[in-house]
């Protein structure tokens, strides 16, 4: 079993209760990887001690040069980040004889710094990165996790250039398609089920007030996980989640919007594997 949670905390504080509120999300999902954005070393430094409470040492910092913080446990038996960007990292994870993964956790520039154009491009980037590594790398068993500052449907996270990260896991399964006479991998996105009000989950991990802007979509899918077809064997219907409550304290306020009071302006996500 693999799990991995990601949240982006809004630069809280050790002070705000972030720390407690982190670990007890560790302990809840099991997770194996935390990623955080907008995370202090302040707040990196207390969740590892947190972690590591009562003198043991399950876990340990990935160094990153990213904007990303990562957080490992021993199941973890080696982490090394083989690319990098400021947005995000590309990390070789090995489990000792366990599968390989590789594991891309992004915190992408934000819509009130950039056009979602400029944003769909750097996620073209990001894209192209990924497929070096795993050329490079020589498997395609891969898991993005993050922010990534876009929709699901937006064209840097579907787009053959992009992420080419689609709904189905049938379509994903066909591997690949042909665009413009090239081929193409696709992820699978697992996210797009959260979409609507058909689920008793929010319908997105961030909300806004649009004000007088005439679009407007309220919820927002923005912290995403996406997976290679490779790992879709083992992928279960409830793998991919969008964590509303952590150790019996809700993070919701009104109309299920995330209360930055209590936690962040994001909701926590979660991806589990049964590898």
């Amino acid at each position: 079993m693999f799990c991995a949670v990601f949240w982006n905390i809004g630069g809280k504080t050790p002070r705000d209760g972030i720390v407690r509120l982190i670990s007890a999300l560790q302990r809840q999902e099991d997770a194996d990887v935390i990623a955080l954005a907008e995370c202090s070393e302040g707040v990196i430094g207390s969740v590892l001690q947190a972690l590591n409470s009562g003198g043991s040492a399950n876990f340990s910092v990935v160094s990153t040069t990213s904007r990303v913080r990562v957080v490992a446990r021993r199941t973890i038996s080696f982490a090394l980040e083989v690319d990098r960007h400021e947005y995000y990292s590309i990390l070789k994870l090995w489990r000792g004889n366990d599968l390989q993964l590789l594991l891309a956790p992004v915190h992408m520039v934000s819509r009130l710094e950039k056009e979602s154009s400029h944003i769909d491009r750097e996620l073209e980037r990001f894209a192209e990165a990924i497929r070096l590594v795993e050329l490079a790398t020589g498997h395609a068993q891969t898991i993005v996790l993050g922010d990534l500052n876009a929709h699901p449907f937006s064209d840097g996270v579907t787009s053959s250039v992009g992420l080419h990260g689609v709904m189905s896991r049938v379509v994903a399964n066909r591997i690949e398609r042909q665009a413009s006479h090239r081929r193409y991998p696709f992820f699978f996105n697992p996210m797009w089920q959260f979409f609507g009000d058909g689920t008793t989950r929010p319908a997105g991990t961030y909300y806004r007030e649009p004000g007088g802007d005439h679009t407007a979509y309220y919820w927002h899918l923005f912290d995403q996980a996406l997976l290679r077809p490779s790992l879709i064997p083992f992928y279960q219907d409830d793998s991919a989640c969008i964590v509303t409550t952590v150790a019996g304290t809700s993070l919701a306020g009104t109309d299920w919007a995330p209360d930055r009071a209590i936690g962040s302006d994001h909701y926590p996500i979660r991806i589990r594997l049964t590898c």
